[in-house]
């Protein structure tokens, strides 16, 4: 597929501009499944553990605002990491409520041999962006949602791989 100069007016352009979506799609799959293939661990797993490895002590809810996510699909992956050895538990002295995270060797190990970028290639990808060129993209796909029949709004607080059909 070539694509035209975006400046062009042409019955073909809807059609580009869908298979630049399929490219950012399909690119973050396969990314997402060479992680998974890589070191055992989802996408969104090694984020957060690189989050986490980051800053050791982090709470749930700052790490699922770190991520963008909702703190309860947070949470749940907290736990599958749990399960898997990759970070614990602890309860803040100070506020037995507050459970914070942290790494452990395994987790750490992992995050050592994984490939990146941690944060995934998009997520990398848009932070490396400018600022006002974020807003024009944010600006545009904010009309074209708004455009959409159907729409999952929950699917912005999600783990990428979970829209795409990959485990979370």
């Amino acid at each position: 597929m070539t694509f035209s100069n975006m400046n062009e007016s042409s019955p073909d352009l809807p059609l580009e501009v869908l298979g630049l979506f399929r490219i950012i799609f399909k690119s973050a799959s396969k990314h997402f499944e060479d992680i998974e293939k890589s070191v055992g661990i989802t996408g969104a797993q090694l984020w957060a553990l690189s989050e986490v490895a980051e800053a050791p002590g982090i709470t749930v809810s700052n790490l699922a605002k770190k991520m963008s996510l909702h703190q309860s699909t947070t949470s749940n992956m907290v736990d599958k990491m749990e399960a898997k050895g990759l970070v614990a538990r602890i309860r803040s002295d100070e506020d037995r409520r507050v459970v914070m995270v942290r790494p452990t060797q395994t987790g750490l190990s992992i995050l050592n041999s994984a490939p990146g970028p941690f944060k995934g290639i998009l997520p990398d990808a848009l932070m490396r962006m400018q600022e006002q060129d974020l807003r024009g993209i944010r600006d545009h796909l904010v009309n074209l949602v708004s455009m959409l029949e159907y729409k999952s709004d929950q699917a912005a607080s999600e783990p990428l791989g979970t829209a795409i059909n990959l485990k979370s």
